[in-house]
């Protein structure tokens, strides 16, 4: 299983804000279920993928079956979250039609816990990400798991989030405080809703931990 980053200053927080975000987002809306949850930033270096990884274990340590997928395909971060090699993903299922099952990884420790990687860069991501081959892949996947977390590049710099945000129930933004801009937020906020995505809330990353945990949650 994948440390915690050292910039965590207190795990106990970290932890609990996880399970606040996870709680929050199981009863956030009861008629409507979000199950796949694409997470994203306006700009890199927020720590959107230590979110995903770590949202996407915790459902699975309350026994949901969860699936991982890293759709940044421009520049892929969870196999370095998780410390390995990013030889085999999305890439390989959707262009050379590798099955399913044998591109997958296991979250150590974590049975309920399945990993995607992104797998080989290809020159035409935005094309792959909108591919029908992308959207079977979610349809496929949903039958299976309870919930689905999708790490994706920033959308304030390119189109890959806004096109995944389509396959999605719902967008989690994250935001690095004292490093976001304002307006970087409401730019990012504007292209998902202009694709007809819905953002389900905002996760405040790197705050300081005296009273406030890392990260917050606002709907």
């Amino acid at each position: 299983m994948a440390k915690k980053s050292t910039y965590y200053a207190n795990s106990s927080h970290y932890d609990e804000a996880i399970r606040t975000l996870r709680t929050n987002i199981q009863f956030s809306d009861i008629d409507n279920q979000l199950k796949k949850i694409v997470v994203t930033s306006s700009i890199p270096d927020e720590g959107k993928t230590t979110v995903a990884v770590n949202l996407a274990r915790s459902f699975a340590q309350n026994k949901f079956r969860v699936l991982l997928i890293d759709c940044d395909l421009r520049n892929p971060s969870v196999h370095k979250e998780m410390k390995v090699d990013n030889k085999v993903g999305l890439t390989n299922v959707l262009l050379n039609k590798k099955d399913l099952v044998h591109s997958l990884m296991k979250d150590y420790g974590e049975d309920y816990f399945d990993i995607l990687l992104s797998g080989p860069t290809p020159p035409n991501p935005a094309e792959i990400l909108s591919s029908k081959a992308m959207r079977d892949l979610i349809e496929e996947v949903e039958d299976q798991y309870d919930y689905i977390i999708i790490d994706t590049p920033p959308t304030g710099i390119i189109t890959d989030a806004a096109i995944v945000s389509t396959l999605a129930d719902g967008v989690l933004l994250v935001a690095r405080s004292k490093y976001t801009k304002k307006e970087q937020i409401n730019q990012a906020i504007e292209n998902i809703k202009n694709v007809g995505s819905r953002i389900i809330g905002v996760v405040m990353t790197f705050a300081e931990s005296s009273k406030n945990t890392y990260p917050d949650y606002y709907k």
